[in-house]
């Protein structure tokens, strides 16, 4: 996998996976979606009040104009760092109790005749942030308190 697809697969798992707040006690995925989400969103704002800033108080200094730059890049590569991170372990493969819980899920998703992606040797993180989703969204509320 090339190394601008993992961000797209990060992005794409990041969209994905569920945002009940109980598979944060389990996964670290709601923690690291939950920051980079945010980074999203404020460290451009911050990469641009750092050069503005600086361009406002020290014009012309070389050194400080290095120190916004710096800065500024910095606050642009902390996202690309989250969805680094989540690209990678959605390509990764589930480990064996996680593997158990996935295969329990779609089950019980079959058992209410939903339909279950098909899946092609081990599961990966992806396939359990879908099956989630759609366990999420169809089956009943007792299925997240028993988690």
């Amino acid at each position: 996998m090339s190394f601008f697809s993992v961000f797209k697969q990060g992005q794409i798992y990041l969209n994905t996976w569920p945002k009940e707040a109980k598979l944060g006690i389990i996964f670290p995925e709601h923690r690291v979606i939950k920051s980079t989400r945010f980074a999203q969103n404020t460290m451009p704002l911050i990469a641009v009040f750092a050069i503005v800033w600086q361009q406002l108080y020290a014009k012309h200094d070389v050194m400080a104009f290095s120190a916004a730059i710096l800065t500024a890049l910095f606050a642009l590569f902390i996202p690309l760092q989250g969805l680094y991170w989540l690209g990678k372990r959605a390509i990764s493969p589930l480990e064996a109790q996680s593997a158990t819980w996935f295969y329990d899920i779609c089950e019980r998703l079959r058992n209410i005749h939903e339909s279950v992606p098909p899946l092609q040797g081990k599961p990966t993180y992806q396939h359990l942030a879908e099956v989630l989703r759609k366990a999420e969204q169809r089956l009943n509320r007792t299925f997240w308190e028993e988690i």
